[in-house]
Order: C-alpha cells, then sequence, then structure tokens
C-alpha cells in the first residue's frame, strides 16, 4: 500500500508539473495577450488597432513570428489588425515624447534618406540539412524585386538606426539581384556544425564588417569597415522581444557614381 501511495502521490506531481508547463507554453506574452482580450471581448476593430498603435508606443512587444501570428488568427483577429500589428512591432519607437519612426536612414550631406525594408522569414525555409545523406550548402531564396532602392554613391555610407537596440543582431549583408527579382543566401546547418544552435541567418561570405557608434538616446550611426563593393545590400536585425529567425532587412545600393 505504501508504494501504491507513492507512486499515485509522484503521478500527480508529475501531471501538475507538466499542467503548469503546458500552460506556461499556451500563456501568450504581454503584447498578444491585450489584443487576444480585446478580441474575446468583442471590442470594435478600429478599437483595437488604435490600442494596438498606443501600446506600442508604451513599450509593447509584439509576438509577430507565424506561430503567434496564427494564434491571434484563431482568436478572431482580422487581417487589418494583423497587418497593424506587423507595421507596429516593426515601426513604432516606443517611450519616446515626440513620435518617431523607427527605421534606418542614409545620411548624405545635410539630408537622411529613409530606407526601404522587407520582413526575412528565414523559418519557412529548410535551414538544417540532414548530413551525410545531402550536402551542406547555402540555400538561396528568391524575393520578388523591390522598388527604386536609395542610392548610395559612398563605399563607406554613414547609416542611422533610429528606434531599435544596437544589440538586435545586426548584419549587413549583400544581395544578389536579377531583372524581375532578388536573391538572399541562407545558411544551411548540419548537426556537427559550429554554430548548430545560433541565430546565423545569414552566409558568412555574404556578410560585411561595420562599426557601430552613439548617436543620441533614439539610436547609434553604423558604417562598414572597409569600402563596399557596388551593389544592393541589407542592413538586417532581430525584432524586439525575439520572433526566431525573423529578420527586419533595409535596402540600399552602392551606385559608385
Amino acid at each position: 500500500m505504501v508504494k501504491k501511495s507513492l507512486y499515485v502521490a509522484i503521478a500527480s506531481c508529475a501531471l501538475m508539473v507538466c499542467g503548469q508547463l503546458v500552460a506556461q507554453q499556451q500563456t501568450p506574452p504581454p503584447g498578444n495577450g491585450e489584443i487576444v482580450n480585446m478580441l474575446r471581448a468583442n471590442l470594435p476593430e478600429s478599437t483595437i488597432i488604435s490600442e494596438i498603435q498606443l501600446l506600442a508606443g508604451r513599450g509593447a512587444n509584439y509576438d509577430i513570428s507565424p506561430s503567434g501570428l496564427i494564434e491571434l488568427q484563431r482568436s478572431g483577429a482580422s487581417e487589418r489588425v494583423l497587418n497593424t500589428i506587423v507595421w507596429a512591432q516593426t515601426t513604432i519607437v516606443p517611450g519616446v515624447d515626440v513620435p518617431a519612426p523607427r527605421g534606418v536612414f542614409y545620411r548624405a550631406g545635410g539630408n537622411d534618406v529613409k530606407l526601404g525594408s522587407f520582413l526575412l522569414w528565414a523559418e519557412f525555409v529548410p535551414r538544417w540539412s540532414s548530413w551525410p545523406f545531402y550536402p551542406v550548402g547555402p540555400k538561396t531564396v528568391a524575393m520578388t524585386a523591390s522598388p527604386s532602392l536609395a542610392q548610395v554613391t559612398e563605399p563607406t555610407p554613414t547609416l542611422i538606426v533610429q528606434g531599435w537596440d544596437a544589440d538586435s543582431g545586426w548584419q549587413l549583408v549583400k544581395i544578389s539581384r536579377a531583372t524581375d527579382h532578388r536573391e538572399v543566401r541562407l545558411k544551411r546547418k548540419h548537426a556537427f556544425s559550429r554554430d548548430f544552435m545560433s541565430d546565423s541567418v545569414f552566409e558568412p561570405s555574404d556578410l560585411r564588417p561595420f562599426t557601430v557608434a552613439p548617436e543620441s538616446d533614439r539610436g547609434f550611426t553604423l558604417r562598414p569597415s572597409m569600402p563596399l563593393e557596388t551593389g544592393d545590400y541589407a542592413l538586417c536585425g532581430q525584432l524586439p522581444g525575439g520572433a526566431g529567425w525573423l529578420r527586419t532587412c533595409y535596402e540600399f545600393q552602392v551606385s559608385g557614381t
């Protein structure tokens, strides 16, 4: 009887621990949780959108990973609500008295030119090779051709990063461009690679070194450590709060003229 009671007690404790773990895994992050609460209360869509922007300005972080957006859609979030969440997470600078856009700017003389951006959903691309059955090598991802890019004539341009942290895993990446699309090479790893557990995304040969210096309380400046050759580039960083391999990238083109 003692052994049976002991087994029952252990089983009960295991169930309680498992239940707590499941509850922790299912608990949405604070930003997403507020949205879910509003959706369950059937608040008007316009009200939810306004609140998303307000909360982002106060420092709320939204989980905009694929799984996070899927859970919000299952909770009743419309396309407009989902797009507003992505926009707020990648655009609004939290905690400033005067509203300021989050982004990257190219400083040319006395003017700051804002760079266009795109989101890179690297987790949708096979990141691991089933070595030794398949060779390890980069995965080339074709993307639609972007609109006209900011033209940079300096080989070592000054980029102003505003509203982002300097420790957001920034990487300066060389991008290939064809007539109707552009290409990004993603790193593919196997179980015996040195950085198998890291969040590295791009091929090392496509990365360009840079230096960082404080700009103000809103951001910092970034400059390539060596002259950039003519071509397309993107400055990519991780989103606040962490979202797996999701990256926000700001593009520019070094014209050399």
